[in-house]
């Protein structure tokens, strides 16, 4: 924080510019706290708001277009590296488009808000072909709405939010680095859990096929990708098409008296 509060109050504008950029190309950049430092710095002149918020704007919306293009460059591929981070990145890739189909507009508009939904919505806006200078509209709304935001709730606390941003910027950095630390070291620490409390004896095809030949009342879920079931010509006979979105909502009806067998991607 303490960085961040010399970045503003040297370079203003350009400042503002390279943290929303920054933020938005996906680094964990905490651009918020600092629009509201910039507007509380501009509280005192408040002709420098609409500045701000073009600078803000531009930096969002530059990142978002890059990512944009790589989408539609990359397909779903660049989701995939997205998704990767989730316990679930198969559930995770499906939920994002899913959700992103359902609700194209508000989801655009109102991801800035949302860590995390924020960096993989531009790339699935290419990936699903949405047309540019529609989402660039829609993204340029939702960034002013954001980057409005943070500067008003700036502008409104002004002089408190200056003072106080001086006070904090200390160990304000620690919480956010002690933070992070803590939050990657739970996921890696649950996802052993959830391996070992959850791992299942691994099958060759031949020996699934044997076992059902002779008879065994054995289940076979499909779990395979949307794309990966979809470009395929073979299934498994009489296997059950699961999507791993959906699986959860599947789970405790599965029936508790025959082996299941999982196949995915």
């Amino acid at each position: 924080m303490d960085g961040f509060t010399v970045l503003v109050a040297r370079y203003g504008l350009a400042a503002v510019f390279l943290l929303t950029f920054l933020e938005n190309a996906g680094l964990p950049i905490p651009a918020f706290p600092v629009l509201m430092l910039a507007g509380a710095y501009a509280s005192t002149r408040l002709t420098a708001v609409p500045l701000i918020a073009g600078a803000a704007v531009a930096g969002a919306l530059l990142a978002d277009g890059i990512w944009y293009h790589v989408g539609r460059w990359r397909g779903k591929r660049v989701l995939d590296h997205l998704c990767r981070v989730s316990f679930n990145p198969d559930a995770c890739l499906e939920r994002a488009v899913d959700g992103f189909h359902r609700r194209m507009g508000a989801t655009i508009l109102f991801a800035k808000f949302l860590p995390g939904v924020n960096t993989i919505v531009p790339p699935l806006a290419g990936v699903s072909a949405m047309s540019f200078p529609l989402f660039l509209l829609l993204d340029f709304a939702g960034a002013l709405l954001w980057a409005g935001a943070g500067i008003a709730l700036g502008v409104a606390f002004g002089e408190k939010i200056a003072e106080t941003a001086r006070g904090f910027q200390g160990w304000m950095g620690w919480m956010l680095l002690s933070g992070l630390a803590a939050t990657v070291a739970w996921r890696i620490a649950y996802r052993f859990w959830l391996v070992k409390r959850y791992a299942a004896n691994r099958l060759e095809p031949e020996e699934v096929h044997r076992r059902m030949r002779e008879g065994e009342e054995i289940l076979v879920l499909d779990l395979r990708r949307d794309d990966d079931y979809a470009a395929s010509d073979r299934m498994v006979a009489g296997a059950v098409r699961v999507r791993p979105a959906s699986f959860p909502r599947h789970a405790h009806h599965l029936p508790r008296d025959r082996d299941l067998v999982f196949y995915c991607t």
